[in-house]
């Protein structure tokens, strides 16, 4: 018997009992439909975790820090010892002191911190009013939203291009002040950030190398792509220059997560683990009430191979059914609470975030699964059709 023939009488075997038919891939359907909801809402909550910690860019970042000698101080030859390493695509030194803002006769706390223009982006610092520093803005500076209200300014839109007065304080290796007076700069403000509870500033490296000029807070060090970060790090280290990467913290939000999906797709496996129960006992029903015609079928020629077959493709068939149909019903619900609490959000003025996500590999995979499982639970009853005496299933009323 040819494979399509096998397959005509599949698909014509089962729509000779639509009902049942219905209720056995319906089963599949809740089954495979819960998998892919629950862990759906795994994955979502796992890129919005990852999300709120890091962009994709922080990823390729390595946050160098002083070793305990003397020859693993953060200077000028410690960058160009990380400008040469392999696949290092950018090396930015990072200066930190206090400082006190004046605005007229109102004045604010804040530490300013010195880096590469090129790197602010990557600090996932961003101005919710104005625009960041460029390079080419030596004097440029970004303020965050609490340093703008320690100044007494409920509109941060009227300090952007303001210049405004900073006394930098220096201080020594152990942190004690070096000089009582400090050293004032003027700085105009590009851009204030959203953040309201701390007081940071953010200005071009340079004016803080005016101050000192030797050693740095921390380097930070960009690789090409992530998947050099674990190597050019693995090198800094050797140097003896002890480092961190946001990559670590994800790793361990990535970990955590592998065992919450796990948690939500066993419950959704239950359901599948009935649904192939199921399928068994549609088989088997299938298998009594047909006996007479396997019985005519290997009379006129059917070798047991063909009436095995028949039952496997009926079995594989309902799965696949139940499959698509389960990874699109678990993908709808995912969607539709993804909308509902996204407009929710919206009328209280709150954020929209996206806490389902189905990926294409795993909607494909919970179809294979859902073959299989079929396959496997149509397996028994076809072998016991196979089986069948022809006389006694000719004999079977």
């Amino acid at each position: 018997m040819k494979y399509i023939d096998v397959l005509r009488m599949s698909f014509g075997n089962l729509r000779r009992n639509k009902l049942r038919t219905f209720l056995t891939v319906t089963g599949v359907v809740v089954g495979i439909g819960a998998i892919v909801f629950l862990v759906s809402l795994g994955f979502g909550l796992q890129e919005l975790a990852v999300s709120k910690v890091a962009n994709l860019e922080a990823l390729t970042l390595i946050t160098v820090n002083s070793g305990s000698g003397a020859d693993t101080a953060l200077n000028e030859t410690a960058v160009k010892k990380f400008e040469v390493i392999n696949n290092v695509n950018l090396v930015s030194p990072i200066l930190s002191t206090p400082a006190q803002i004046k605005n007229g006769e109102k004045s604010a706390d804040t530490v300013v911190y010195g880096i590469n223009p090129a790197f602010i982006g990557l600090e996932d610092v961003k101005p919710k009013w104005g625009e960041n520093i460029s390079e080419k803005d030596e004097k440029g500076v970004i303020l965050s939203q609490a340093v703008v209200k320690g100044m007494e300014i409920d509109d941060p839109t009227q300090i952007i291009r303001k210049e405004l007065n900073f006394n930098l304080i220096q201080l020594d290796d152990s942190g004690n002040i070096k000089n009582a007076e400090g050293t004032n700069v003027s700085l105009k403000v590009t851009g204030v950030t959203s953040e309201d509870k701390t007081k940071y500033s953010y200005a071009n490296i340079n004016i803080l190398k005016g101050m000192d000029g030797k050693k740095y807070n921390s380097v930070k060090v960009q690789v090409k792509k992530r998947n050099d970060l674990a190597d050019v790090r693995k090198a800094i280290e050797s140097m003896g220059y002890p480092t961190t990467s946001i990559k670590d913290t994800v790793d361990q939000i990535d970990k955590a997560f592998v065992v919450i999906k796990s948690v939500l797709g066993g419950f959704g496996f239950v359901a599948l683990f009935v649904a192939a129960i199921g399928i068994f006992n549609t088989m088997t029903i299938s298998l009594l009430e047909r006996t007479h015609e396997i019985g005519i079928m290997k009379a006129i020629g059917a070798r047991n191979k063909d009436v095995s077959r028949i039952f496997t493709a009926e079995a594989s068939i309902i799965g696949l059914m139940g499959g698509f149909s389960g990874v699109f019903a678990g993908w709808l619900g995912g969607a539709v609470i993804n909308s509902l609490a996204n407009y929710m959000a919206t009328q209280v003025g709150g954020e929209q975030n996206h806490f389902f996500s189905t990926p294409l590999w795993f909607g494909a995979g919970v179809v294979t699964f859902a073959f299989l499982v079929s396959t496997i639970s149509g397996i028994y009853p076809a072998k016991r059709a196979a089986r069948l005496d022809p006389l006694e299933a000719l004999r079977y009323e």
